[in-house]
């Protein structure tokens, strides 16, 4: 079985080398495929890119890299995964991490799971400077949970390539909830596996764009998941339920990046005592 990861990046130079450095930890060798579509970053990706190639090179890993202007995040992860070849495929943000052994993991996942197409495991959610803040490991699937707003650590999940053929790639005019979209027209026709492992490292920070753009990305949130029910219902009800709760947070101030690092920071100082 051979993985493809598509790594979309623009302006990401201070954190991409740790995404890198978690791929390469991996050392799968020509089982992976790693794809970077750099959407013409002016800030030094490209030099890091062009650094780290020899070390994929050494590895075996297949790489491809692509710098181009795109469309957009959406657009960058289509345009890799119209080039992937493995038998599953994912995508990783320049400032997220691999967990060390999670490709491993997600791979021994659908060997024995024949029937499977697509599954997740568990994330963390981490600070600016990679402190861990929590971690989350989902322990059974269920439809009815994504579609009330329960939004899955993006990094961790992992499907067959032959889903991009059957519901179809990210959309590209979505920009905050492109991968939740997926997620659900997936769920649609398939249940998901869960993976028994904690996968990847999701860096919440206050430039993040699920951050500094909430309150958009709440609205593209419950646009998307209110295609997937019923206009009377209870499910509706809830998704409008989590809307309204992510909306207090918001017109409230309450700024959970900042809460990540402050929490961070008063857990160390508590420590020194």
């Amino acid at each position: 079985m051979n993985i493809s990861v598509v790594t979309p990046t623009f302006n990401q130079a201070k954190t991409i080398r740790e995404t890198f450095d978690s791929v390469l930890a991996q050392e799968l060798g020509p089982a992976l495929e790693y794809i970077v579509m750099d959407g013409l970053s002016t800030d030094g990706t490209r030099e890091i890119v062009e650094e780290y190639i020899p070390r994929f090179t050494a590895q075996g890993i297949r790489l491809t890299t692509v710098r181009e202007k795109d469309g957009g995040q959406s657009d960058a992860i289509n345009k890799g995964w119209a080039r992937a070849t493995g038998d599953v495929v994912a995508f990783l943000n320049s400032d997220d991490l691999y967990e060390p052994g999670a490709l491993r993991a997600v791979m021994a996942f659908f060997d024995q799971h024949p029937g499977t197409l697509w599954a997740y495991g568990g994330w963390r959610l981490i600070a600016s400077d990679g402190t861990l803040h929590t971690t989350t490991q989902p322990r059974r699937y269920s439809r009815a949970k994504l579609l009330n707003h329960s939004i899955l650590g993006q990094p961790s999940v992992f499907f067959r390539r032959q889903l991009l053929g059957e519901v179809g790639m990210l959309k590209p005019d979505l920009h905050l909830a492109m991968d939740y979209d997926l997620w659900l027209r997936f769920a649609r026709k398939y249940d998901a596996g869960i993976i028994d492992a904690v996968l990847s490292r999701m860096r919440y920070t206050p430039d993040a764009k699920s951050s500094s753009r909430t309150q958009a990305q709440l609205i593209e949130i419950v646009r998307v998941g209110t295609q997937h029910t019923r206009p009377v219902s209870w499910r509706r009800l809830m998704q409008y339920f989590y809307y309204l709760r992510g909306l207090a947070v918001v017109l409230l101030r309450i700024n959970t990046p900042r809460r990540v690092e402050t929490s961070r920071r008063w857990a160390a100082l508590w420590r020194s005592r």
